[in-house]
């Protein structure tokens, strides 16, 4: 009887169990139907002993630099920390007897999390929950309504068009929540926020990587004729509201190093980009000053300009499509998956960047009444 086993069998689950040779266990993440190498990867250890065990990955480079994210139930998690990683694709963890752990690529947020996060919101009266659309794979894809569904004014916010990338969806949460607050309502009146927080949910759910999925991915999909149902149904609810105020559009760049372990904007040019300016302005002044330990903090250098390395004019990404239907503000938000030492990336500090972001966009937003 094999002392350990591996499985995949549980929302967001991603791995390839290669080989089980005991105390050292070969992996490597499943690419599925992604048309590139990617890192995402997340699966469940049951141990029979306490022993300690080496997973090495077969296949790149995809233990970050605080080790994986590791829980005991699947719902809260944490870094397994800097002294578990042995190489940058193998770590070890010492498991008691009869243990049962979890561990991924990063911290990870699935739909229970999300359905956590509603259940605090339910009952305030500035919320509404529909259903966009149901998925290929027949989820229902929740959309909230924040605000008066009667303004003339809207806003379009919108996670996860790649599926693994998670630590975004905490931010959107510390955003809403923070909105939410009854000292935080000045926008309420005049605007009415639509929120998209699982685009790609069967992604999201089956534990695929998501990003550079064939033929497209979801972020690619803003195009004549879509082939996703879920962009389909923002694409006509976003023409038939006409002109949006507002689309910010959340995601998690490349694994890490350099620009990808500070959050940063990905900009489009005039005269969105002036306007991405002015609202950058009050964010970085929002978190330039240190108010807790382990802050995250929003530094407009680290900005991609429009037409620097990948971010080049005439996307079809889902900011591109909130550009071309005349939104004023307009982008993606790249939200770092680990951050850098003094701020390691956590559902705690995701969330109060995300409180920032909502603190200055009702700034932006206010600065035009």
């Amino acid at each position: 009887m094999e002392n350990i086993r591996i499985s995949s069998r549980y929302a967001g689950g991603n791995i390839r169990l290669v080989d089980n040779m005991g105390n050292e266990i070969h992996l490597e993440q499943e690419l599925r139907d992604t048309a590139q190498w990617w890192f995402y990867w997340s699966f469940r250890a049951d141990s029979s002993l306490a022993e300690t065990i080496e997973f090495v990955f077969q296949n790149g480079e995809v233990i970050g630099p605080w080790g994986p994210a590791v829980s005991r139930d699947g719902v809260s998690w944490r870094w397994l920390g800097r002294e578990a990683v042995i190489a940058p694709n193998r770590f070890r963890y010492t498991f008691a007897a009869d243990e049962t752990c979890y561990f991924c690529f990063s911290i990870p947020y699935q739909m229970h999390h999300f359905e956590r996060f509603y259940a605090t919101i339910d009952n305030h009266p500035l919320v509404k929950r529909e259903v966009l659309t149901l998925s290929e794979q027949l989820r229902p894809i929740p959309k909230l309504l924040l605000g008066n569904p009667q303004a003339a004014e809207h806003l379009y916010l919108t996670a996860r068009h790649h599926a693994c990338e998670s630590t975004s969806s905490y931010v959107l949460e510390g955003l809403l929540e923070a909105l939410l607050e009854p000292s935080s309502s000045l926008i309420f009146n005049d605007y009415c926020i639509h929120v998209i927080p699982m685009v790609d949910i069967d992604g999201v759910e089956n534990g695929d990587q998501g990003k550079a999925r064939a033929p497209h991915d979801h972020n690619r999909d803003y195009i004549e004729s879509p082939i996703y149902k879920v962009n389909d149904a923002i694409i006509r609810e976003i023409t038939a509201l006409g002109i949006i105020k507002a689309g910010i559009d959340f995601h998690c760049p490349y694994k890490w190093g350099g620009r990808n372990d500070v959050p940063f904007i990905v900009k489009k040019g005039p005269p969105v980009k002036q306007e991405i300016e002015r609202f950058g302005a009050l964010l970085e002044s929002a978190t330039s000053r240190q108010d807790y330990y382990g802050q995250i903090t929003y530094n407009s250098v680290h900005d991609i300009e429009m037409g620097e390395d990948w971010n080049q004019p005439r996307g079809t990404s889902g900011s591109d499509f909130f550009a071309r239907q005349g939104a004023k503000l307009a982008f993606s938000f790249e939200i770092p998956y680990f951050g850098v030492e003094e701020s390691m990336v956590s559902p705690v500090n995701c969330k109060k960047f995300g409180a920032a972001i909502a603190k200055s966009l009702e700034l932006y937003l206010l600065s035009y009444e």
